[in-house]
């Protein structure tokens, strides 16, 4: 039986000419809303004219082949290309029996693991291709002390006193809408566990978690906002703020501009002295956590 590791990621446009396709990807819909993509190419040019995650998720690849290699390491995307359908076919023309499935987001949600998954199991319906997915690396105890040790960082780059009642750690998410949650969406409950986690690795702090970037759909979304979240921490008297990005492992355009430039702002209008922490991205302790992960679950099949 020849095996291989596949990566899955959401994908987003590396340059302007690419974020029309990955928006109707995403969206499914075509057109788009009007002004929808003049809004978000404005966003995309104000964080250099595209997405660092394919070109982290690249570098990630990489590592990992140079780690595993008994193992060939495949990468594709959801909402961008390489697809899902066109890495599989590669991977079967290759002559792979057996693919081990690991998403590069922390947490499952409809529109991230879990619609990974269920793309690649689509694609592979009529295949003799096996499935093995490698799931819920964001319990390992070697990830949380990475995330850990950003949050301990980013309050040394500002001086905060994580012990401190003026200094407060806000675990932002995605947003998404509450309908899924209701429908059996695990994705808040894996955040929830993931944050006890890393909270039991930090000192005495105040935390909570808030949600970032909600989108258009109707209907109620996840509570609260971080902007209503960040204005009630302030009548508290919690002036020192860190964001931790919990839901993203890498950098892309949902810290790089809705945190860092947008909720930035909203905060330095309000007197809010904020930091961010940083996710994952392609460390290499995060490769070496991923190596061991991948290495565990793959000698029990």
């Amino acid at each position: 039986m020849k095996e291989a590791i596949l990566l899955l990621a959401y994908g987003g446009p590396e340059k302007t000419e690419e974020i029309e396709p990955f928006l109707k990807r995403l969206l499914r819909r075509d057109p788009l809303p009007p002004g929808l993509l003049q809004r978000v190419e404005k966003k995309y040019q104000a964080i250099g004219g595209g997405s660092p995650l394919p070109s982290i998720c690249r570098l990630i690849r990489e590592k990992l082949s140079q780690e595993l290699t008994e193992l060939p390491v495949f990468l594709a995307f959801r909402y961008a290309e390489p697809s899902i359908e066109k890495i599989v076919e590669e991977m079967t023309n290759q002559g792979i029996t057996r693919i081990f499935a690991l998403s590069l987001s922390p947490h499952s949600s409809t529109i991230s693991s879990a619609a990974y998954y269920k793309t690649l199991e689509e694609v592979t319906a009529t295949s003799k291709l096996e499935l093995v997915r490698l799931e819920n690396w964001y319990r390992e105890t070697a990830y949380n002390q990475l995330i850990a040790a950003k949050i301990f960082e980013a309050s040394r780059e500002k001086d905060f006193q994580l012990d401190s009642e003026k200094t407060h750690i806000i675990f932002s998410a995605h947003n998404i809408p509450q309908s899924y949650i209701n429908q059996g969406d695990t994705y808040v409950d894996e955040i929830t566990a993931n944050i006890k986690a890393i909270s039991a690795l930090l000192p005495q702090c105040r935390s909570s978690l808030a949600y970032q970037s909600k989108g258009n759909m109707p209907g109620a979304w996840l509570e609260p906002e971080i902007e209503n979240h960040l204005l009630r921490l302030k009548k508290e008297g919690c002036n020192n703020i860190i964001v931790v990005p919990i839901s993203f492992s890498m950098d892309h355009l949902e810290t790089l501009y809705d945190l860092d430039q947008e909720l930035k702002t909203f905060c330095d209008d309000e007197g809010i002295n904020l930091c961010r922490s940083q996710p994952a991205n392609a460390d290499d302790d995060f490769i070496a956590m991923l190596v061991q992960f991948i290495k565990n679950l793959t000698n029990k099949v």
